[in-house]
């Protein structure tokens, strides 16, 4: 019997990504996430999103249509966005979810699918905690990317002389390299990397997944969303 995959030596490719809309009945569907982006961002044009769009102090309420969440975000509109983007970086993961299940050769989750399209509670803003930083980006898949930025400061290699320091406000965690940092940096920004794909549940790393996957093998189970 041949040994399973280890979970880093299966590859997600990011050009297998399937994105596919699901807000309102739209059905479009994409393997790019810039235009995926994009056209979300369409979609967040409507007349009644545009409620504080001149000033974004003021509070509305805004009805989320991504299917199976209903969401009514009230706050700013800034708020509203927050959320809504943050169903395309979930609809990314969970499809790296399904890679990892059907290249494993995985069973899958065993759990309903109501929770599928439900999203955590976000924080009030997504701002950048790097020294002399303070960006501010409602849109979760940009403001991850413009943190692991800050990684790329460092030189190449796996053991750097003098590590790789952490500048996020109060942290003073040194790693060995770039790539060791950018999986610290998630604890600061509480990025997900992997989601289910069935019950939505989100994940900080692909062996936690892994893990939630198989404790289910014949045997339903609350999910453990980490």
């Amino acid at each position: 019997m041949p040994p399973k995959p280890n979970t880093k030596e299966t590859k997600i490719l990011m050009s297998e990504l399937m994105l596919l809309c699901e807000w309102g009945e739209c059905s479009h569907q994409f393997n790019n996430m810039e235009e995926f982006l994009s056209h979300m961002s369409q979609h967040l044009i409507g007349h009644h999103y545009e409620v504080g769009r001149d000033d974004p102090n003021t509070d509305g309420e805004f009805p989320c249509e991504w299917r199976e969440c209903n969401t009514m975000v009230q706050g700013r509109r800034t708020d509203f966005l927050r959320h809504a983007y943050f169903h395309c970086f979930h609809v990314k993961i969970k499809n790296i979810g399904e890679q990892m299940i059907r290249k494993m050769g995985l069973r899958g989750c065993l759990l309903e699918n109501q929770s599928r399209n439900l999203i955590p509670e976000l924080p009030e803003r997504l701002q950048c905690g790097w020294n002399m930083c303070e960006t501010i980006i409602d849109n979760p898949e940009i403001f991850y990317r413009h943190v692991d930025n800050h990684s790329e400061t460092f030189p190449e290699g796996n053991n750097l002389e003098h590590g790789a320091r952490c500048e996020w406000e109060g942290c003073e965690t040194v790693a060995k390299n770039k790539y060791k940092l950018r999986e610290h940096l998630r604890s600061h920004t509480q990025e997900k990397v992997i989601a289910c794909p069935t019950c939505g549940g989100l994940f900080s790393s692909r062996t936690k997944f892994v893990d939630h996957v198989k404790r289910q093998a014949g045997v339903e189970c609350k999910c453990m969303c980490i």
